[in-house]
């Protein structure tokens, strides 16, 4: 069995140090891509013995979002020829096997159905509630410190493949007709597991916006990058409302994954995907994915 995980990074030290450390647990660095946008020298060191790919970073323009991820797409296709799976997911995100199966990561990937060419993980945000949790030390283990998630389709991605596959933007939806969705298999997006770090964050890529010919902001990324500042501070303090286990079900999934199932469809744009809802309701992490990473 041969798995290759892929990331890209700019200006991203924190998770891509973050990523090589948990995927080096299951698999040698030689089976870990890491795909520069431009010269980063901190990723040598960082991901030493791992395949790092620095590609040329033009001046900002509109669509440079757009033409990196068609990079990423033909990249990963390449792969799938000389691997049996190929897994992708943005530096920020970790494919995270429930440990009630086990930590054998590359072990179950083995025993994924080879009938099944595409597979999604469940996607979950770790939040951080500043009114009930500490700054994020980075001393301890990111999950012995955040215990408040919440369901987001956005990172239901089917970002495990074992055929030459087109995703759409950002890995979000795929050409691929058929959806198998992990029982046991998360994908644990941490873009907000810290406000101050992630409030940093934002300010970074605000200061990458050029601007367009007619003066108008050019803004790069999708979502969240785009708020301004203000929106985004509004946003942030939002999650401080949320409800937590109002509904009782803890990491019992069950509604969510039919949803998911049932609203898999080809859209306009000509890729497959699901409704991309989130829930309101924070479910407290369970013991055993303690102190994971």
């Amino acid at each position: 069995m041969s798995v290759a995980f892929v990331t890209m990074v700019y200006d991203d030290a924190f998770f891509l140090d973050l990523w090589v450390r948990y995927y080096s647990r299951f698999t040698d660095r030689r089976n870990l891509y890491v795909i520069t946008h431009g010269p980063q020298d901190y990723a040598h060191e960082i991901a030493a013995g791992c395949n790092i790919i620095e590609v040329n970073r033009r001046a900002p323009y509109r669509s440079m979002d757009q033409d990196r991820f068609q990079l990423v797409n033909h990249l990963c296709s390449g792969l799938n020829y000389m691997f049996d799976w190929v897994v992708y997911n943005d530096v920020d995100e970790l494919l995270v096997l429930d440990p009630a199966l086990g930590e054998d990561l590359i072990g179950y990937i083995d025993g994924i159905d080879r009938r099944t060419r595409v597979v999604s993980p469940l996607g979950v945000e770790v939040l951080h509630r500043v009114d009930l949790e500490s700054d994020y030390d980075p001393s301890r283990a990111m999950l012995a410190q955040r215990k408040y998630m919440r369901v987001n389709a956005w990172y239901c991605k089917p970002c495990l493949t074992q055929i030459p596959l087109q995703w759409g933007p950002d890995g979000h939806g795929s050409e691929h007709e058929v959806y198998t969705l992990s029982e046991d298999l998360y994908l644990f997006h941490l873009k907000w597991f810290d406000q101050q770090f992630h409030i940093d964050r934002h300010q970074d890529r605000l200061n990458m916006r050029g601007t367009n010919e007619d003066g108008s902001a050019l803004v790069f990324g999708a979502g969240s990058w785009g708020w301004s500042k203000f929106e985004y501070q509004r946003i942030s303090n939002d999650y401080l409302r949320f409800t937590i286990e109002k509904k009782g079900t803890g990491f019992d999934f069950t509604q969510e994954r039919e949803r998911l199932k049932r609203s898999y469809v080809k859209g306009k744009t000509g890729f497959y995907s699901t409704d991309w809802f989130v829930d309101g309701d924070l479910r407290i992490l369970p013991d055993r994915f303690v102190g994971l990473f």
